[in-house]
């Protein structure tokens, strides 16, 4: 069977937008934005969360280490966040190890369902080594319409039609309902789905996309076989050790 569009290797840049609706053009971008978000963590403006930082002797002897002396910026602390971020890889999943010639890394359901996403041509979208699309450039994405085929019970039901998705960000008409296509790695693992979270189990996100994507109706056996592959993407997450955290005997950094 040719698998061509998850090939294991590129020596392209993979897509870096963050968000469903890219408002993030990359990890460094995304990091800054929970600290002053009104519903995350609330701090007045990045300038308050630095001079908090700064309170901290331990935080400002490894920002002058790594970054050189008075560099404790909002830049920084996000490009050491974003540079953690990316050591959060999840390679040998059975997927990885059966396209590397394990077969038997895959259960036989699993293989079926793998058969029946290419049938489906679901992999239009979902190629590349992270199953999302093919390397691009920084800051860009592959975007699809969702829902390309709205649906009378789902599209209500979950409300897909409550976000204008990209056209959010852009403002452009044109990009509405325009979402980054999400990747399948670890999707048994990360529920809820879509971009709104409407839809809690993953059976279900794959009926849905079957009907509004494709106009198609699958069987329960299908159903089973595309959910017992997606799960053999699910990766080994890196073991890691908790750091100790800078101290500050007898005071306190917060207000």
């Amino acid at each position: 069977m040719p698998v061509d569009f998850w090939a294991q290797k590129s020596t392209g840049t993979f897509q870096s937008v963050q968000f469903w609706d890219g408002r993030a053009k990359d990890l460094e971008e995304q990091a800054k934005g929970p600290l002053i978000n009104p519903i995350e963590m609330s701090m007045e403006d990045h300038d308050f969360v630095m001079n908090r930082v700064k309170k901290i002797p331990g935080y400002v002897t490894q920002f002058d280490k790594v970054f050189g002396k008075g560099k404790v910026t909002i830049d920084n602390a996000a490009k050491a966040i974003a540079a953690y971020e990316r050591t959060l890889i999840t390679p040998d999943s059975p997927f990885d190890k059966y396209l590397k010639g394990n077969k038997r890394a895959m259960s036989a359901q699993a293989v079926r369902g793998m058969k029946t996403v290419i049938e489906l041509n679901c992999v239009q979208c979902h190629n590349g080594v992270n199953l999302s699309g093919p390397p691009l450039p920084v800051g860009e994405a592959n975007w699809q319409k969702f829902p390309l085929i709205p649906d009378e019970e789902y599209t209500p039901k979950y409300r897909f039609l409550d976000d204008k998705g990209r056209a959010e960000v852009t403002k452009n008409p044109e990009h509405e309902r325009y979402y980054r296509v999400p990747t399948w790695r670890n999707v048994a693992i990360t529920a809820p789905y879509f971009h709104n979270g409407s839809v809690k189990t993953l059976d279900e996100a794959v009926r849905v996309m079957a009907k509004v994507q494709l106009g198609k109706t699958l069987t329960d056996v299908q159903v089973a076989d595309i959910v017992e592959f997606l799960k053999a993407t699910t990766g080994v997450i890196p073991k890691q050790r908790l750091p100790l955290l800078p101290q500050t005997p007898g005071s306190s950094v917060v207000d």
